[in-house]
């Protein structure tokens, strides 16, 4: 009682806002009872309008029979598969306007009728009845049987048959696509029963139509049901381009594309092919040009078919990269390092991490002065070749005093030994006074400037020295001479 009381008012504050605007129920009229459940639903026209968008449901603003469904101009709606019985209708109709918002109506309401009486039968749409040349993937479409809520579908291939399908309640539909389509290249006997709570229909005929052989698209084709583009053949994921390392006599190529089959060809000059392999690998001992297949097994009625998708590769010959210079420029921002490689192979280039992450080009800019490895990947796996560059040469290198008492303690000025022994290569020191006299040459291997001069013990003082490195990097500073 709420609930009716709770539209009434919702109704007449509509009429209040609305006026004249808006349309209303014609047939039935709004509050009718024992409304037939097959009624067409009218209501009265509105004139310069765009369109009409109607919603049906059991409830005030539901739409769950029929719900924002467009009747064009109409200015009626026929349910296609009718209206629940003994059922309270409410009704929604909205409409467009030119250079207005959409204008929603005041809902409306009536019953249908209840349903004593099993439906009628129906008859098949498509395809008609004794029709010839029906694709085999064609759907069944029927007539509305009125007071129906459902049908049971047979088809068989002879008469009265049914082992296709055996009384298949399909819903309360109009059309039905069975899986796998129908029977093809004969004929096909169908029988529609409708039904309802009262009961089935009673000696529905039997209609029959021809099909032709099935024909499989394997496509890519159009789907208007998903809006996508559709292959049946499997999706190859497959490298251009495969390397054969020259250090081996063959290569295990492996898909990892999901397919029912798999075949392998090669190439000759003159065009012509010879299989390799049916299975998902591939054994290559030659370079030179392929062809790899993969197809899906695709059944329709009672065809089978192959879908297939191809891609054609190369096969190269690689090796393992041999690094042959590397150059280190220095800059402002940092270091540049250029990486030379020699070899027949597909390579990429990591700085300080052998697992990478690689790069394609053979620069790495930016580079901090640390000790750096270098790491040159052949992408076709045929090995990963190593090298370094050396950490730039710096004052921290030198220490900022020395003793030389005799003591055995800083009694030596020499170069810091790094903890990466091959990290910094130094050829020689040079050691002068404040005046730029040269008073000693230094091997790096050495013990150290021992403080002397001509055999003479140089006073306590400042020293400057000039150190060149192996890739000619120069540093110079001075330390403490302290006794």
């Amino acid at each position: 009682m709420q609930k009716e009381l709770l539209y009434l008012m919702m109704l007449f504050m509509a009429q209040l806002t609305f006026g004249q605007t808006c349309s209303s129920l014609t047939q039935p009229r709004d509050g009718a009872v024992n409304v037939p459940v097959n009624t067409k639903i009218s209501w009265s026209e509105i004139p310069d309008i765009i369109g009409f968008v109607v919603s049906f449901g059991t409830a005030p603003g539901e739409g769950d029979i029929i719900n924002n469904r467009s009747s064009g101009l109409n200015n009626f709606y026929i349910p296609e598969t009718g209206l629940p019985a003994d059922t309270q209708i409410y009704v929604t109709i909205g409409f467009y306007k030119a250079g207005q918002k959409f204008t929603t109506c005041a809902g409306e309401t009536f019953r249908t009728s209840k349903v004593t009486a099993a439906p009628k039968c129906t008859k098949l749409t498509e395809p008609l009845n004794g029709s010839d040349n029906i694709a085999a993937e064609t759907k069944l479409d029927w007539n509305y049987a009125p007071t129906a809520t459902g049908y049971l579908l047979s088809v068989g291939t002879t008469p009265s048959g049914s082992d296709v399908l055996d009384a298949l309640d399909v819903g309360n539909v109009l059309s039905f696509e069975p899986s796998g389509g129908l029977p093809a290249d004969g004929p096909v006997y169908v029988t529609l029963t409708p039904y309802n709570d009262a009961g089935k229909a009673i000696s529905c005929g039997e209609e029959s139509f021809t099909t032709t052989s099935v024909v499989i698209d394997c496509g890519p084709f159009y789907d208007y049901k998903t809006g996508q583009t559709v292959s049946l053949g499997p999706e190859i994921d497959f490298p251009d381009r495969i390397g054969l390392c020259n250090d081996r006599s063959v290569i295990t190529v492996e898909s990892s594309d999901a397919a029912d089959g798999y075949r392998w060809f090669a190439i000759h000059t003159d065009g012509t092919e010879t299989l390799l392999s049916s299975s998902s690998s591939v054994e290559l001992i030659q370079t030179g040009e392929y062809r790899y297949e993969a197809y899906n097994f695709v059944t329709r009625s009672t065809n089978t078919v192959e879908c297939g998708s191809s891609k054609l590769f190369v096969v190269n010959a690689s090796e393992i990269a041999l690094i042959s210079s590397i150059k280190d420029d220095q800059f402002s921002n940092g270091r540049r390092v250029e990486v030379n490689v020699i070899g027949d192979g597909n390579y990429e280039y990591a700085l300080d991490n052998r697992e990478g992450t690689y790069q394609n080009s053979n620069v790495f800019e930016n580079v901090s002065s640390d000790f750096h490895y270098i790491y040159v990947r052949d992408r076709n796996g045929c090995g990963i070749s190593e090298s370094s560059v050396q950490r730039n040469l710096s004052s921290d290198d030198f220490p900022k005093f020395f003793t030389p008492n005799g003591d055995n303690t800083n009694d030596f000025w020499q170069y810091i030994t790094p903890e990466i022994e091959d990290e910094i290569v130094l050829t020689v020191i040079h050691i002068f006074d404040r005046y730029g006299n040269l008073l000693a040459v230094v091997d790096p291997e050495s013990r150290g400037w021992d403080g002397t001069f001509s055999g003479r013990r140089l006073p306590s003082s400042d020293y400057w020295y000039k150190a060149i490195a192996l890739n000619q990097q120069v540093v110079k500073g001075h330390f403490s001479l302290i006794r």
